[in-house]
């Protein structure tokens, strides 16, 4: 894994984020978004809710007075009922600063999951990751040492390829959760085009990087 905090990294992939967005939202102001499903389908993975000792739950982003955006305040309230469900006996929350001088989200999910019924016992918090392939080398580390190596997967729907091929990279078997339905988010972050293009990004990043 490359070292965190790269600084011209971090302005290239805030520079391609940037410009993501704004494609989102030129497409919502033509009123082309509708009609990006086709776009997305190959990013979609079949949703697998099988019982597995562990749910991970990866952050979507947290804002630098450290308040968790929409998306990751979406995905712990679906793996706290996927627990209350009984679908997994402990949770993991990851998520660590993206950036120097930014707050990690791994305390404030493991404050919102206890909100929503899991037991604070229940959650252990991997708060050093600063991006999913990340996230999935810090969790595996983390279940393995516990003796485990499959987990049931909590991301957004488009997310939930690249943040599975991640996790399969370290020798982790995965069911797929995908949030079923996420509010709240600007209309360029909500954006179908916006997230596509970014996952197929991802995607192609990821792979050159060899870390899927």
């Amino acid at each position: 894994m490359a070292e965190r905090y790269d600084p011209r990294e971090i302005r290239a992939r805030r520079r391609v984020e940037r410009a993501v967005e704004s494609l989102g939202q030129r497409a919502i102001d033509l009123g082309l978004d509708p009609l990006a499903a086709r776009l997305a389908r190959p990013l979609r993975v079949e949703a697998d809710l099988r019982p597995r000792p562990w749910i991970v739950v990866l952050s979507g982003g947290i804002t630098s007075k450290g308040l968790l955006n929409a998306t990751t305040k979406a995905r712990v309230q679906w793996a706290a009922r996927l627990h209350r469900e009984g679908m997994g006996e402990r949770l993991v929350v990851s998520g660590g600063p993206r950036r120097p001088g930014r707050p990690p989200s791994g305390p404030a999910m493991k404050s919102l999951a206890v909100e929503h019924g899991v037991p604070p016992d229940r959650i252990e918090i991997e708060g050093h990751s600063s991006r999913t392939a990340e996230n999935a080398e810090e969790v595996a580390s983390l279940v393995r040492s516990r003796g485990e190596a499959s987990i049931l997967l909590v991301t957004s729907p488009l997310h939930m390829r690249r943040a599975k091929l991640c996790f399969q990279k370290h020798g982790i078997l995965v069911g797929a959760a995908p949030v079923p339905r996420i509010d709240g988010e600007p209309p360029e972050r909500a954006s179908v085009v916006s997230q596509a293009l970014h996952e197929y990004l991802g995607l192609l990043y990821y792979g050159l990087r060899r870390w899927i």
